[in-house]
Formats: C-alpha cells, sequence, structure tokens
C-alpha cells in the first residue's frame, strides 16, 4: 500500500484531473453518448495521462536539488530519496513504451499531438520555464494541445472559441499559480525556480484579470457562435453567469487564502466544486436534452 501511495505521488495521480480537458471535444461534440467515440476519448485521456506522468518524472529529476529546498516539494518521492533516479528512469520508459502503444488504437494524428505534447513540455522543462511569462504561455499551449487531441482522435475539429478558451482559462490558472508561488517563497523564490525574481505581485495581478476576463469572453462567444450545434444551443449563453461564477470565486481564493495550485484548490475548494458541478448539469442538459 505504501509503494502504490509513494507510486501515485511520482506519477502526480492527483495531477491527471487537469487531462479531462481531453474530454472537452467529446463532450461539446455531443458524442458522450456514443460508444465508439466514448471509448476513443477514454483511451486518449489514459495516454495524456501516461506521457504527463513521464513528464512530471523528467521533471522532478531535472529540479531534485531545487526541490529539496522547496517546503512541499521535497516531500515528492525523487528528492526525499524514497524512490531511486534509476527506478524512476524505468518507471518512466514504461510508461512512455505504453503511451505509445495507446496512439495505435487511435490514429496518427493523435500520435501527432500527443508528441507535440511531450516535446512542448521538454522544452519547457529545460528552457521554458527559466524564461518570464514564456513558462506560463507553454504551459497554456498544453491544455490547447489536450483538447486538440481529444477532438482528433474522435475525428472532429475543435472550433475557435473552445480553443481560445482553453488557452485563456489556463493564462489564468498559470498566472494564479505563480503569484501563490511567489507569496509561498517570499524571499527564496529565486532559489526554487529562477523565473520568479522577474515576477512580482502587482504584475500577476494584471496578467490574472486579462487572462480571466478573456477567457469569459472567449466562452460567451463561444456560446453565442455555436447555438445551431445542440438541441438547445440558443441556451447555452444562459451558463457563462456560473462560468464567471467560477472564475471569480478562484480568484476569491487566490486573494483571500494565498493558495493558487490549480489542483489543490480544485479539489478542496468545496464552493468551486459545487459550482462545477452545477455548470456540468447544466451543460449537460442543455447540449444532451430535447429540445424546449
Amino acid at each position: 500500500m505504501k509503494f502504490l501511495k509513494n507510486l501515485a505521488a511520482l506519477l502526480r495521480a492527483k495531477q491527471w484531473i487537469k487531462n479531462l480537458f481531453v474530454l472537452t471535444p467529446l463532450f461539446f461534440a455531443k458524442k458522450l453518448t456514443d460508444p465508439d467515440s466514448l471509448f476513443l476519448g477514454i483511451y486518449a485521456f489514459i495516454a495524456f495521462n501516461l506521457i504527463s506522468s513521464v513528464v512530471y518524472i523528467v521533471n522532478d529529476i531535472s529540479d531534485i536539488e531545487a526541490d529539496r529546498r522547496h517546503p512541499r516539494k521535497k516531500l515528492r518521492p525523487i528528492p526525499a530519496g524514497i524512490i531511486s533516479i534509476k527506478t524512476a528512469i524505468i518507471i518512466a520508459v514504461i510508461l512512455f513504451i505504453s503511451a505509445g502503444a495507446m496512439c495505435l488504437l487511435l490514429n496518427m494524428m493523435f500520435m501527432v499531438c500527443l508528441g507535440s505534447y511531450f516535446l512542448l513540455n521538454m522544452m519547457y522543462n529545460f528552457k521554458g520555464k527559466h524564461v518570464v511569462i514564456l513558462d506560463v504561455l507553454c504551459i497554456a499551449s498544453g491544455f490547447v494541445l489536450r483538447v486538440i487531441g481529444g477532438a482528433m482522435a474522435i475525428n472532429v475539429i475543435a472550433t475557435d472559441w473552445i480553443i481560445m478558451t482553453t488557452f485563456f482559462l489556463s493564462l489564468f490558472l498559470g498566472f494564479g499559480k505563480r503569484r501563490n508561488e511567489i507569496i509561498a517563497l517570499e524571499n527564496d523564490k529565486g532559489n526554487h525556480r529562477k523565473v520568479l525574481n522577474h515576477y512580482d505581485e502587482t504584475l500577476l495581478n494584471h496578467l490574472i484579470f486579462i487572462s480571466c476576463g478573456i477567457a469569459i469572453i472567449s466562452y460567451a462567444m463561444y456560446t453565442l457562435t455555436h447555438t445551431d450545434k445542440f438541441n438547445n444551443g440558443d441556451k447555452l449563453i444562459y451558463t457563462v453567469p456560473i462560468v464567471t461564477f467560477f472564475l471569480f470565486r478562484y480568484v476569491f481564493v487566490i486573494w483571500k487564502k494565498n493558495e493558487g495550485d490549480p489542483t489543490e484548490v480544485l479539489l478542496h475548494d468545496r464552493v468551486l466544486i459545487g459550482a462545477g458541478l452545477l455548470l456540468m448539469v447544466v451543460v449537460i442538459g442543455l447540449i444532451y436534452a430535447p429540445a424546449f
């Protein structure tokens, strides 16, 4: 049991929630009730889970010294010495091969997208994360590739406004995480992540507001330009207030609770969980229910 717990920590299993973006095209393309598309979407989700865990292992190995100086990250299996670097590399290779095998169940375009996601993250790990602004842009691009990959897996096209919404929503969450890091690490921020020396709370506040606003506008434009895709597409615009509340609640958590890690906040803030479930129920009802 302890080994499984350490393995889950090494693979960063909690972070797999981010890969739910892979299922966005399945959901909005009204393919959720199609068994073939559902299975393909799940395969794509699993493949992204595997390759993202490879990325996390590579990141933990390359950042081992910095992580040992971090108050929370020093407890991860590799910097804590619970799992050796050699063992971690073996696990990473197995996961990488398994992700490639999953691609054989899908199609070549999905494989290209998954490969692009992996290469993007390798570039981020060794260069991108050290360049201010570019570091968060790389993270946001990774989320966009998740959505595009999910679309390719089920042979649909990810719409421009969904891509725009995903990109700016990811920027919003990414800048929120950076803000949390500079507050939590204070004067030691540069020793953990050098790029944090170039950020300050005021700059990040502005970037958070800008990306949050554009994310809301992009989603609103999606609801207005795709009304003919669903039975109740003309009513999808009424979900914008729920999305707005969801994002504003996240801002509240950032400011008042000094939290910012998207995964931790989304898994533990009950109000955000409730708003997310409400949004899911309403959107499912509008997309999949008969016209009314």
